[in-house]
């Protein structure tokens, strides 16, 4: 039992698993849009959170995304709600944010986000 208490512990101040783990945006899929918009998206957010986090002096971490609803279909392509989580890590720590975006999906497959930085604050 000691042990397990030394253990957790030494993993707390060294900055282990379950600290790694609290920062991980929790997304709540909602069905609607499709498997391949959203990673179309993802791959867009990644872009955008990218040149984010080197206006911040950050580093980027991760970018998770999921389906935030029914996609609506337009003339050029569709619109799709995605909600996306994104981790940044600076000296201070780590930091994430989190929020639905509008994803603009061309007839090609191409994905675009207007303002990431604006949306996830």
């Amino acid at each position: 039992m000691l042990w397990v208490v030394v253990l957790l512990g030494a993993s707390g101040l060294a900055g282990g698993y379950a600290a790694e783990r609290a920062v991980v945006p929790k997304l709540q899929y909602r069905p609607g849009t499709p498997d391949q918009v959203v990673e179309a998206c993802r791959q867009a957010a990644i872009a955008a959170a990218r040149a984010h986090a080197g206006e911040m002096g950050a580093e980027l971490v991760r970018v998770d995304a999921a389906s935030a609803g029914e996609m609506r279909r337009t003339r050029r392509g569709g619109r799709a709600p995605v909600e996306v989580g994104i981790v940044y890590s600076r000296s201070g720590g780590r930091e994430a944010r989190q929020g639905v975006v509008e994803c603009r999906v061309d007839a090609s497959g191409q994905a675009a986000i207007a303002d990431l930085a604006g949306a996830a604050r």
